[in-house]
């Protein structure tokens, strides 16, 4: 029974839901920075920034330049960051002030004195260096940063303070801010957007595999799969087409291998059944006809069972639930034993097997099979005979560890278009299927089974109107 299966569990809901699961962590982590790390990353790139002013304004100051250069260069180094500076005789009580912030800006300096309550405060700083971020303006609220230093000079001491105002940087900050959400908003409807797109064009070729997939259970096999942007989606529909070759190879060879058996079956069922009745109704008290039905019924059990039994032989050697006893047999002997079982047949149909067998070759594999495989491949030449009615058997040494055993006929040969699957089961050049007087037509494919269990080289060399030559190769059992 179909099961009812969620949206939520499709691959294009959970390609866009990925999709979106990424877009959406990118996002936090951008907020996460811009809100919560911008500002103290912009206050650590200030402070840095007005110690550094706060060193070049040191240097310049007590450096041996005259004073006219000193002030010059003090005051482009606050325009250029600004800032005010002071420079604080602790004796004289002296400043010398570059101001470009004004009153609502630089809370270390104004009319002309300098902020008593910066000063305090470094006086209570036990080390050299002070640092501060807060309000210490009385006309605005804003914050500002200060930092100042203790420097000793010509023994007297001096304070070089730098003021920054933070009222600038919050803006910053809050326009920032204000344009992140903006962003961050355009962000997600296009991620959604994307990603809905991306679904789709990831989903569409996979959802026509499994539309296509879905003929393969009614029996359809031609299949049509559309091309896909992806190496690893076409890729699939290779293999899927490939599948449905061989499923469609499979399902006509099932086919056809259903009315051949059941053919084979049905004529001497039909036979044994038809001359049974004939023994009760007609030739039961006449001995010479009853003996000549029951000749025809026993001959008729013996394909039958030739057939079943063959059919269960084939299906175990492919299925590689036999094991082989291999070991060393005279290959010689079982050749001539093989030939001298058809002596009968030849002498009633006028054949004549020409055996040239070298002598004494012993080889390497199971007698059992090898005899079966040579009794196919004489039985298989004496139904296509030529007119010279001659069977040709071979068996000799191509190298010193290889024997070479031959079958050949001068009959009407094979088509070249049928010659790779005569080793098929039941396989028929031509559309009628003729049931086998002398076997169960799995000869070829039993051999088949049997000889790539061996690991043997076998073949067919043929021409048509000249007949055919089936061969196979064994290993060699070498006396060292």
């Amino acid at each position: 029974m179909k099961k009812n299966k969620l949206f939520l569990n499709s691959i294009s809901f959970k390609t866009w839901l990925y999709f979106m699961l990424f877009a959406l962590s990118i996002l936090l982590i951008l907020c996460f920075f811009q809100i919560v790390m911008l500002q103290p990353a912009y206050i650590r790139t200030l402070k840095s920034q007005i110690v550094e002013l706060n060193k070049d304004i040191s240097d310049i100051s007590f450096s041996g330049l005259d004073d006219e250069t000193k002030n010059m260069s003090i005051y482009n180094l606050t325009a250029e960051n600004n800032a005010c500076i002071i420079i604080y005789n602790t004796e004289t009580t002296v400043t010398r002030a570059f101001d470009v912030l004004g009153e609502n800006g630089c809370a270390i300096y104004h009319d002309q004195s300098v902020n008593p309550t910066i000063i305090d405060e470094m006086n209570s700083e036990p080390g050299s260096s002070f640092y501060t971020v807060g309000n210490y303006l009385d006309l605005s609220n804003q914050e500002v940063m200060i930092y100042g230093e203790k420097k000793k000079y010509n023994n007297t001491v001096y304070y070089v303070i730098a003021n920054f105002a933070l009222q600038s940087m919050k803006n910053v900050i809050r326009t920032s801010q204000s344009q992140f959400f903006i962003i961050m908003l355009l962000t997600f409807v296009m991620a959604v957007i994307i990603s809905f797109i991306f679904s789709r064009v990831i989903t569409r070729p996979i959802l026509n595999i499994k539309n296509e997939s879905v003929k393969l259970t009614q029996g359809n096999y031609d299949l049509n799969f559309e091309e896909s942007e992806f190496n690893e989606v076409d890729e699939l529909s290779e293999t899927l087409n490939l599948a449905a070759n061989e499923l469609n190879n499979l399902e006509v060879i099932r086919k056809e291998l259903m009315a051949n058996v059941s053919h084979d079956l049905k004529t001497p069922i039909t036979m044994i059944k038809a001359y049974a009745e004939m023994i009760k109704d007609i030739s039961g008290d006449n001995k010479e006809k009853r003996d000549e039905h029951l000749d025809i019924i026993l001959t008729e059990t013996d394909n039958l069972n030739k057939l079943v039994s063959d059919i269960l032989d084939l299906s175990s050697l492919q299925a590689g639930a036999v094991s082989l006893n291999i070991e060393p047999f005279d290959l010689s002997g079982t050749i001539m034993a093989s030939c001298a079982r058809f002596n009968d047949m030849v002498k009633s149909e006028d054949i004549t097997i020409q055996l040239e067998c070298e002598p004494e070759l012993v080889a390497y594999g199971d007698e059992r099979r090898i005899n079966e495989v040579l009794y196919n491949f004489i039985s298989n030449a004496l139904k296509h005979y030529g007119d010279d009615r001659l069977v040709i058997v071979k068996a000799f040494l191509t190298t010193r560890n290889k024997i070479r055993v031959e079958v050949a006929d001068h009959g009407p040969g094979i088509d070249e278009e049928i010659l790779p699957y005569i080793w098929d089961r039941y396989f028929k050049s031509d559309k009628t299927y003729r049931r086998s007087q002398t076997g169960s037509g799995l000869g070829l494919a039993i051999n088949k089974a049997i000889l790539d269990e061996h690991k043997s080289e076998y073949g067919v060399i043929t021409k048509k109107g000249e007949g055919s030559l089936f061969y196979f190769e064994l290993e060699a059992a070498i006396d060292n």
